[in-house]
């Protein structure tokens, strides 16, 4: 490897990211100088506007109150950079193994003279200097401003030490986050499965920070409590540590710049996490290379074998819910719904983890409810099972109805009865609220053994509501759904998000077959509370034949509304 390949590599791709010129192509699209020069330009004025604005602040609030703030939070200073630190850490974690595994990419690159671990380490530059520039963006025309207004002698020595311990912290972060990345793909075994584990855990991630802001909202004084919280987690987590890179950065950047004295141990680690930055980003490209030549990513491989072995496929008969037989357009309905999903990580991730964040209104409510409340917690408990249930039903059975698309006119000329179709999609749903259904049951058990009785009856109860939300959804969907709709999360080109069933369609598919939930399991188990646990069973055959009916009614009911669907609808 030569530092002379390098630069060529950084410079073609950098170009190519930005359009600087000579973008070529019959889908590359040139941009205009002013285009091209925008965000440099916004960047420059940017710090114009902080420096020039901190240089005239600064003198009439007093330099000395800002000086005391300063040094009195150094220690807090390291907390923000460990932050930083962990931002570049997340968000690299599967740069690396898309990377590797990008194999038409790579081969193609592999046919320059030049060795495979040099273009791994210029990927892994490239997503370092991407990672840090938001962050030098802001931070160093601060450092700047303050340079300018202080007293200290050495100030303007924070700047260059604020600028390459930035990029020190990016590239720790970047090439840690990358190894870990490679350690997914190896486990994982596959991009789409790493891909989906990824939509997962922000998904996820995206509940867990509504949970917090509900939390903030229901059961804290407010905002103002977020503060001494967050410094409680961060110091749990060693942010606070006087070893961690973050301190190395703060104690020199901020001694510098308020004129404090510099400790040997600071300039220690801040050489030593510079040389294992070195060391760790080397070993991302050295971990990269091993990787693709051994083939971490590759799904479903096998080793050529000396004899010719013929390849036999079983006869395509897709039955996805085991113990129950369907008619062959139930059957295919049912396959294609949840094999087309499962596909897709992050519209699975939706549809699955989504309902959560309607959860933690019901559950903070609870607790902000105090003692009262609290001893309705199982039953609560219970009732969470209905929104679930339902956002299901809406998602599997409505929306997938819709994004059938220009799909529908091949099942509108195929020899099948849309209604077994739109009735497989109802189906599609029933296995995972039967799953939602049998873990709240648990955990209802638990909280209350002696509602173990009323168990089953909850269950049953979930799937029969699950159907007839199924059913109402895809009503909604055949009368009031956009056909020419994509499953997409976000539109291009800064465009809206639209929403595939829109108007009173949705809100019909939602308000009724909640209402229609939350009626029933109180009369079901009502019952039972005060007469009995036989009268819940007794209560549950009619309530569940009212929810089978009414799937079957409004499943018809769509089935034909959709095989009247002009081809204008969704052409």
């Amino acid at each position: 490897m030569t530092l002379n390949d390098l630069w060529v590599l950084l410079r073609q791709d950098l170009a190519q990211s930005f359009r600087v010129s000579g973008a070529k192509g019959k889908r590359t699209e040139q941009r205009s100088t002013l285009r091209r020069l925008f965000l440099p330009i916004g960047a420059v004025l940017f710090a114009v506007v902080i420096i020039l604005g901190l240089a005239w602040v600064v003198p009439r609030i007093g330099w000395e109150i800002l000086d005391t703030l300063l040094t009195e939070n150094i220690g807090t200073g390291s907390s923000l950079f460990n932050i930083l630190l962990l931002f570049s850490f997340i968000g690299s974690i599967m740069i690396s193994a898309t990377t590797v595994g990008n194999s038409s990419r790579m081969e193609y690159l592999m046919t320059m003279p030049l060795s495979l671990r040099t273009l791994f380490l210029e990927k892994t530059i490239i997503v370092i200097l991407y990672s840090s520039a938001f962050f030098l963006v802001i931070g160093t025309p601060i450092f700047i401003g303050l340079s300018i207004v202080s007293n200290a002698p050495l100030a303007f020595l924070s700047i260059p030490t604020f600028l390459g311990m930035m990029v020190v912290l990016s590239t720790l972060g970047v090439s840690i986050g990358g190894l870990l990345g490679l350690l997914f793909s190896r486990i994982l075994a596959g991009r789409r499965r790493l891909k989906q584990a990824g939509w997962f855990i922000g998904t996820s991630l995206t509940v867990l920070v509504s949970a917090l802001y509900y939390y903030f909202i229901f059961l804290s004084d407010g905002f103002g409590d977020i503060l001494p919280w967050l410094g409680d987690i961060l110091a749990a987590l060693g942010f606070t540590s006087g070893i961690s890179p973050g301190a190395a950065t703060s104690a020199l950047s901020l001694g510098f710049l308020v004129g404090e004295p510099i400790i040997i141990n600071d300039v220690f680690l801040a050489f030593l996490y510079g040389a294992l930055a070195i060391v760790l980003v080397n070993l991302n490209a050295y971990v990269s290379e091993t990787a693709h030549y051994s083939g971490w990513l590759a799904s479903g491989s096998k080793r050529t074998s000396k004899t010719k072995t013929p390849v036999v496929h079983d006869i395509w008969d897709p039955q996805t819910i085991p113990g129950f037989k369907f008619n062959t357009a139930v059957s295919v309905s049912v396959w294609y719904n949840i094999t087309n999903i499962r596909r897709e990580g992050r519209v699975l991730a939706q549809y699955l983890i989504g309902p959560l964040r309607f959860i933690v209104i019901i559950i903070f409510g609870m607790f902000a409810g105090g003692d009262l409340l609290m001893g309705f917690t199982p039953f609560i408990v219970i009732a969470i099972t209905v929104p679930f249930v339902v956002s299901y039903a809406v998602s599997f059975a409505g929306y997938e109805l819709v994004y059938e698309g220009k799909n529908l006119m091949n099942l509108q000329l195929a020899p099948l009865s849309m209604y077994d179709y739109v009735i497989g999609k109802v189906y599609s749903s029933a296995p995972f609220a039967l799953v939602v259904s049998v873990g709240t049951s648990v955990l209802v058990s638990v909280l209350a053994p002696s509602l173990l009785v009323y168990v089953p009856a909850v269950i049953l109860s979930a799937v029969f509501i699950n159907q007839a939300a199924g059913g109402i959804a895809a009503n909604a969907a055949a009368m009031g759904g956009d056909f020419k709709a994509e499953r997409i999360v976000t539109r291009q080109r800064g465009a809206s998000v639209q929403m595939p069933i829109r108007g009173w369609s949705i809100l019909r598919a939602q308000l009724f077959p909640n209402m229609l939930g939350f009626a029933g399991l109180t009369a079901v188990l009502g019952l039972g509370q005060l007469l009995g646990p036989l009268f819940t069973y007794l209560a549950l055959v009619p309530f569940g034949l009212i929810c089978l009916s009414l799937s079957r009614r409004y499943a018809r009911s769509a089935g034909i509304k959709l095989t009247e669907k002009e081809a204008s609808d969704y052409l």
